[in-house]
């Protein structure tokens, strides 16, 4: 049998999609790429079976969709030793880096199959000796930094995040969280806005949690054009996106690889990009404007004098540089060449 596993953190916390017992409804509502993508290696007969490990500390009964004859189990452990008594895996995908994944790594690297690691921030690569056979970069500047590593392609739910017809609100749409205040570049966009007697005319939608931070500091600078929606969900956030010219990414190298931009794209909304912001160059072909610490202004600026092209442009990179299928298929081919 061929089998993918799925290391997703170590969180004990249930999750939002542990909530769905269906499978459809798993499919439409879920926008955790890392799930999404086992289960469409599943769907297209790539593995026999897949199984999501999760830690947990109190005893949990399976998720089990049935596929064709197939398995796609989400699975609760007190401790990963515990997957020792289960028959070894094609490939194990390690996500977020952390130190109960290395300790197990360690003890029998052979159990693992394929071991494939995508850590993130200060776990980029293993950090208490882990056995991976091949790390995942999410970034030109990491995959440089980090020889010997490999590509990871990540893109967002075609069921949440695609196009809608609607009218457009506002010119920009800024969806990030003020508990992440550290990387998201608040500070930084808001002192751009205030500058520049012309975007302080354009309007600008926030989404993302603590909008009372944002307000504060858009208080500071004199900013009354921001407007704050709060948390909202992905598909709340879709018809945002939607409803904007274009949406923004403005972490800074502190930040893993937001999958903000992806979502964007998704949407069929165009995507300016801070220079620091980690995605890989295959995701800036088509309907994203790169912009650094000189050039923000600027970019936002005179972005909405060319708004049809980069609409259309948009729309070619949902269609085929972020097409979930593509994605999936590009990160597949990558692992079986190692």
């Amino acid at each position: 049998m061929r089998s993918f596993w799925l290391f997703r953190s170590d969180i004990k916390a249930l999750e939002y999609y542990h909530e769905f017992k269906d499978l459809q409804i798993f499919k439409s509502k879920c926008h955790d790429y890392y799930l999404l993508l086992p289960l469409w290696l599943l769907q297209n007969n790539y593995f026999d079976e897949v199984i999501i490990w999760r830690l947990t500390k109190h005893d949990r009964p399976d998720i089990i969709f049935n596929i064709n004859g197939k398995q796609f189990i989400q699975r609760w452990v007190r401790n990963f030793n515990q997957t020792y008594d289960y028959p070894s895996p094609e490939i194990s995908f390690w996500r977020g880096g952390f130190q109960c994944y290395d300790e197990v790594t360690k003890v029998k690297p052979k159990n693992f199959g394929l071991k494939l690691y995508l850590g993130s921030g200060k776990r980029i690569k293993s950090q208490w000796g882990g056995k991976y056979d091949m790390y995942l970069m999410e970034s030109e500047e990491d995959l440089k930094t980090n020889k010997g590593s490999i590509p990871f392609y990540k893109t967002a739910s075609p069921e949440i995040f695609k196009p809608i017809k609607t009218t457009k609100d506002w010119h920009f749409c800024w969806p990030c969280n003020f508990t992440q205040i550290n990387y998201k570049g608040q500070a930084f966009l808001m002192d751009v806005i205030g500058s520049c007697p012309h975007l302080k005319r354009m309007k600008f939608v926030h989404c993302g949690n603590k909008p009372e931070v944002g307000e504060q500091m858009a208080k500071e600078r004199g900013l009354k054009n921001i407007h704050f929606m709060g948390w909202v969900d992905r598909e709340k956030l879709n018809e945002i996106l939607n409803r904007s010219f274009f949406g923004l990414n403005m972490s800074n190298q502190n930040d893993g690889c937001p999958r903000v931009s992806t979502e964007i794209l998704m949407s069929g909304t165009p995507l300016i990009i801070r220079d620091t912001a980690r995605l890989l160059p295959f995701f800036k072909q088509k309907g994203v404007i790169e912009c650094n610490a000189k050039t923000t202004m600027i970019r936002l600026r005179d972005s909405i004098k060319s708004i049809d092209r980069f609409m259309e442009n948009a729309e070619e990179a949902r269609n085929t540089i972020c097409s979930f299928e593509n994605v999936n298929k590009k990160n597949y081919e990558l692992w079986k060449k190692i």
